[in-house]
């Protein structure tokens, strides 16, 4: 066998891991809830039900900035921003910590892939 043909048998392989690996992907829901799969799921579950109390928060204020008297609206507007950005707070952690997670485990995936193939390449 040359190593054309051996090259070339490779990448075949390669190509059909990785056919296999994109039609698991089970999109953004799938993603999400990789978050949940770590040790700190439970964590994950806090920040998701204080993302969502946090979003009735922003529309109180909100109603209560338009419909208040001009000099409580000051209020209210420092109220809604400060809200606002603790939503974009729990919310960027919840992707970092998505995105951490998710790239631990395909890095674990990686680790057994390259384990398999040096071990079947030693036995051959």
């Amino acid at each position: 066998m040359s190593t054309n043909d051996k090259f070339e048998e490779d990448l075949q392989q390669q190509s059909a891991e990785l056919k296999k690996l994109m039609s698991s992907d089970t999109g953004l829901t799938g993603y999400l809830k990789v978050g949940f799969s770590s040790l700190l799921g439970w964590v994950m579950v806090f920040a998701y039900a204080l993302a969502i109390i946090l979003t009735g928060f922003i529309f109180w204020t909100g109603y209560e900035f338009f419909t208040a008297a001009p000099e409580h609206q000051l209020f209210w507007a420092v109220c809604l921003i400060l809200v606002f950005n603790a939503q974009v707070a729990i919310k960027t952690w919840i992707f970092f910590e998505t995105g951490r997670t998710h790239t631990a485990k395909e890095i674990r995936r990686m680790e057994v892939r390259l384990a398999q193939r040096l071990g079947a390449k030693e036995l051959s």
